[in-house]
């Protein structure tokens, strides 16, 4: 199962909020793909590569849709999705500012 954060819901959540209202349409149709992407983990959890990063004794890894990271880690058979990031953001200073 893929189970997705309150942190990461908000990371979408937040990319929709700031597209411009002509491009409003076109955010939500690339969420919903990326939504979609994300299933994968359903049944390949480990697909994903391992990040060297810990957060809160969690070990991470990541999948990668077109613009933005998907940072997640496994926990028994779920694939727990903890945060959706722009790849031009610093990854090291965006897991530190993670409040999981």
């Amino acid at each position: 199962m893929v189970i997705w954060t309150n942190n990461a819901i908000s990371h979408i959540t937040e990319f929709i909020n700031e597209a411009r209202e002509d491009t409003n349409k076109v955010a939500k149709s690339y969420i919903n793909k990326l939504v979609d992407y994300v299933d994968v983990l359903e049944t390949m959890p480990e697909v994903g590569k391992k990040l060297e990063y810990i957060i809160s004794d969690y070990s991470v890894r990541q999948i990668i849709y077109k613009n933005h990271r998907i940072i997640y880690n496994i926990k028994g058979n779920d694939a727990v999705i903890l945060a959706v990031l722009h790849t031009k953001l610093d990854i090291n200073k965006a897991l530190r500012k993670l409040k999981i």
